[in-house]
C-alpha cells in the first residue's frame, strides 16, 4: 500500500503525517520551526516507509527554485523547501500551505470544482481551485490575499512591510496590537481577547466586533477574486472560535458581497489540514503543479 508523507511548515510549528490514499493517519510528529525547518523533518522521519513527499508551507515562495522567499511570520525570512529533503530518496512536491489545504480538501473531501481555503492563524492565508484547477501564478503566490489591501487609508502595518491589509488586523499575531490601538489595553494574545469577549468584557466585546467586520471585508475580496461555491475556513483562531465567527459572519457579508454567497464550512481535518494537503499533493500532483517541474 502505497503511503505519503505530508510536511506542513507554519510559521510556529511544523508537523508532518504519514497517510494512505484515502487520508488515514499512519504516524505524525511536530516540532518547533527552525530557520531550516524541512532539514529537521528530514532528520525526524529517517526511519519512516513512504513512497513520496508534498510539502505545504507558509509563504510567499518561489516554486521554480524550491524556496520560500519572504516570510513575514518565521523564523527565517527565506529558506529551501526540496534541497534537505533530498536526503529521503523520495520524489517531492511543494506549494503553499493553503494551496496544500484547499487540495486535500478537494482530493480528499469535497470535490467541489470551485472552492477556496481560508487559514485564520498567526496569518491569514488562502487557496483556490477554480474550474477543477489549482491556481499558482507565475511564482506560486497567486493566492496570497492576506495580504489584499482592505483598509487604504489605514497605518496598520503588516508583517510583510505593507500597510492596511487583511492579515494586519485579522491574523493572530496582530490582534494584541490592534486591540491595544483601540482599547488603550494591552493583551497577551488573541486568545485571551476571545476569552475576554466570552466573559463579557465591554472593550473585547467593541474590539472582537470590529474584528468581525474586518474578517467579514477580508472574505468578500477573497469571494469576489474567486467566486467559489465552497469556502472552507480553518487555522486555530477560526478553529477556537467558530462559535463565535459563524453566526455573526454571514449577516455581516451583505454588507461587502457583490456577488452569491459561497457554502462556508470548518476545515475538515482539524491541526492536520495543511499536512494532510501536502500528502495530497503527493498522492495526486496537480497539472499546474507539474508544469513547475514537480514531483523533483
Amino acid at each position: 500500500m502505497p503511503l505519503y508523507l505530508g510536511v506542513d511548515v507554519g510559521a510556529t510549528w511544523t508537523r508532518a503525517v504519514l497517510v494512505d490514499g484515502h487520508a488515514n493517519v499512519i504516524n505524525r510528529l511536530k516540532i518547533r520551526t527552525s530557520k531550516n525547518p524541512l532539514a529537521d523533518v528530514a532528520e525526524a522521519v529517517a526511519g519512516w516507509k513512504f513512497d513520496s513527499i508534498g510539502v505545504g508551507s507558509i509563504g510567499p515562495m518561489d516554486l521554480r527554485s524550491g524556496w520560500v522567499t519572504n516570510s513575514p511570520n518565521s523564523p527565517a525570512r527565506q529558506f529551501p523547501l526540496v534541497e534537505p529533503l533530498k536526503k529521503l530518496g523520495k520524489p517531492v512536491v511543494v506549494a503553499n500551505d493553503c494551496v496544500a489545504a484547499v487540495w486535500g480538501e478537494y482530493v480528499f473531501k469535497h470535490g467541489v470544482d470551485n472552492m477556496v481555503y481560508l487559514t485564520l492563524s498567526t496569518g491569514v492565508g488562502v487557496g483556490a481551485v477554480v474550474n477543477g484547477a489549482l491556481l499558482l501564478g507565475k511564482d506560486g503566490n497567486a493566492h496570497e490575499l492576506g495580504h489584499a489591501v482592505i483598509d487604504f487609508r489605514a497605518g496598520r502595518q503588516c508583517g510583510c512591510g505593507g500597510f492596511g491589509h487583511f492579515e494586519a488586523y485579522i491574523g493572530g499575531a496582530n490582534v494584541p496590537k490592534w486591540f491595544r490601538e483601540v482599547s488603550g489595553e494591552a493583551m497577551a494574545d488573541a486568545a485571551e481577547v476571545f476569552r475576554r469577549y466570552r466573559a463579557g468584557d465591554s472593550k473585547a466585546v467593541e474590539f472582537v466586533n470590529l474584528w468581525l467586520d474586518a474578517l467579514a471585508a477580508g472574505i468578500a475580496t477573497v469571494v469576489a477574486a474567486y467566486d467559489p461555491e465552497l469556502l472552507i475556513v480553518g487555522g486555530s483562531v477560526a478553529l477556537n472560535n467558530w462559535d463565535i465567527i459563524i453566526p455573526k459572519l454571514s449577516p455581516r457579508l451583505v454588507k461587502y458581497l457583490g456577488v452569491r454567497p459561497p457554502q462556508i464550512l470548518q476545515a475538515s481535518f482539524g491541526d492536520d489540514e495543511v499536512a494532510i494537503g501536502a500528502a495530497a499533493l503527493a498522492y495526486k500532483t496537480p497539472e499546474s503543479l507539474k508544469k513547475f517541474g514537480y514531483p523533483r
